[in-house]
């Protein structure tokens, strides 16, 4: 009768645990945080873009929600992200699609219009890293991210300030501002 108790308890516990294991990258990144809506943003300050003279971008962020705009459910194997930059020449923010997939690890996206490529991996305690990659195309010096806003920005020269960034989990109404007029 004594091992009743301890049955349901070795039960209980390994279920949660192959819960726990069978918790993929895009679950624990993108679906299953904050209500299926996580925001990832940085935004750097005066300081920061002090010591980094080279450094274009002012604030970039990537979005989720379960489904994209035209109602298709976001799954691992193909879902879509908000995306925008602000960069320091006028303030304005460049918002875009990201078309993306799971990948190792991580996350490998591409931007509407040939916009770019990016990979986002997450990182310990919630934030996600995004690298640009380096596409080469007509010019492999020339930057490697575009969006269109007011104008056209861009950013991300090969060897530049603008490669890597560290985004922390940012309250959604970050990024609602930021992709406002986007689509997304």
């Amino acid at each position: 009768m004594r091992l009743l108790p301890f049955a349901a308890t070795a039960f209980c516990s390994a279920a949660l645990s192959a819960a726990a294991l069978a918790a993929t990258p895009f679950d624990t990144t993108f679906a299953g945080v904050d209500g299926g809506k996580p925001c990832y943003a940085r935004t750097y300050d005066r300081m920061h873009l002090k010591a980094h003279p080279w450094q274009t971008v002012t604030s970039i962020e990537v979005d989720f929600t379960p489904e994209n705009p035209d109602g298709v459910k976001n799954t691992a194997a193909k879902f879509e992200l908000g995306f925008a930059f602000r960069l320091r020449k006028n303030g304005s923010w460049y918002p875009n699609n990201a078309y993306c997939s799971a990948k190792g690890a991580g996350f490998a996206c591409s931007l509407e219009s040939d916009g770019g490529e990016f990979t986002l991996t997450p990182q310990t305690g919630g934030a996600l890293r995004l690298d640009v990659v380096n596409r080469g195309g007509r010019d492999s010096s020339g930057d490697q991210i575009s969006a269109e806003g007011d104008d056209f920005g861009s950013f991300g020269k090969p060897g530049g300030d603008d490669l890597s960034f560290i985004l922390n989990r940012a309250p959604h109404a970050v990024c609602d501002a930021s992709t406002a007029g986007s689509g997304y």
